[in-house]
């Protein structure tokens, strides 16, 4: 409570209730002063911290990263698509290679193997990387870089976390796709979830189908791997980074166990 000064002015305030003896305050101008300048800041910080709370929350939905990220992807399964069915719906010219039946790109108009029914040899083989993934130059230095790699175990299960990096802050940033690899010698676990590819694909995984990020200065990506009978069973754990036009920036190995 503020003290009374001798100097103060003195505002006297009278209350008349009924037939009863008149109540009187005195309270000090001073007071009153400063009581209405708390209740006018309190009401600027108020107003301030909404209209910047407006503001962050349109400026939030106008960006929407992973709705552009969804139509860029959408845009490049177009293109490939696209590219796999052109040849296949020229006419075929007789005695040219493209009627022959050991032409890889035969196999593209083939229906799928009904249920029960074996695959060819070729079919259901995964060779790593899709065929539309492609590779930085040699010497090409990354954009980002992967730090402070961690492994908590809880119970049979592995935590993972990675520090993702921006390698120019305040130089615009990097989207992508994140995809985590834990390997032990008769098991493959892959975050996130849904990004390995079915034996009907060409690939082990679909980079389209990982974590979405935008990193600017460092963000963290968490992953879980298991269950593992024990922690001695995690070999490695590996990383792979791609750019939104499927562009492999960089891929990491951690080894771990014996």
């Amino acid at each position: 409570m503020f003290k009374v000064q001798k100097s103060d002015k003195i505002l006297t305030v009278q209350v008349h209730h009924e037939n009863l003896n008149p109540r009187t305050f005195k309270v000090p101008v001073r007071w009153i002063h400063r009581a209405s300048w708390m209740a006018w800041l309190l009401l600027s910080v108020s107003l301030a911290s909404s209209l910047y709370a407006v503001r962050e929350y349109y400026s939030e939905r106008s960006a929407r990263p992973e709705l552009v990220a969804e139509l860029e992807n959408e845009v490049q399964n177009l293109k490939i698509a696209l590219e796999k069915k052109t040849p296949s719906s020229a006419p075929p010219i007789p005695g040219s290679a493209s009627s022959s039946p050991s032409d890889p790109r035969a196999s593209d108009t083939k229906p799928s193997p009904a249920p029960g029914i074996p695959m060819e040899g070729r079919d259901g083989v995964w060779n790593g990387l899709a065929e539309q993934i492609t590779v930085p130059p040699a010497g090409t230095e990354p954009s980002i870089r992967f730090e402070d790699a961690r492994v908590e175990w809880q119970g049979k299960y592995a935590n993972f976390t990675l520090n993702v990096v921006y390698r120019n802050p305040g130089k615009g940033s990097q989207q992508g796709h994140l995809v985590a690899l834990g390997r032990s010698n008769d098991s493959l676990f892959a975050h996130p979830d849904g990004v390995l590819n079915t034996s009907s694909g060409s690939a082990l995984f679909d980079a389209n189908r990982g974590e979405y990020f935008s990193v600017a200065r460092f963000r963290v990506l968490k992953a879980r791997f298991g269950p593992f009978e024990t922690n001695e069973q995690l070999r490695e754990i590996q990383i792979f980074a791609f750019d939104l036009s499927n562009k492999l920036i960089k891929v990491e190995t951690y080894k771990y166990g014996k």
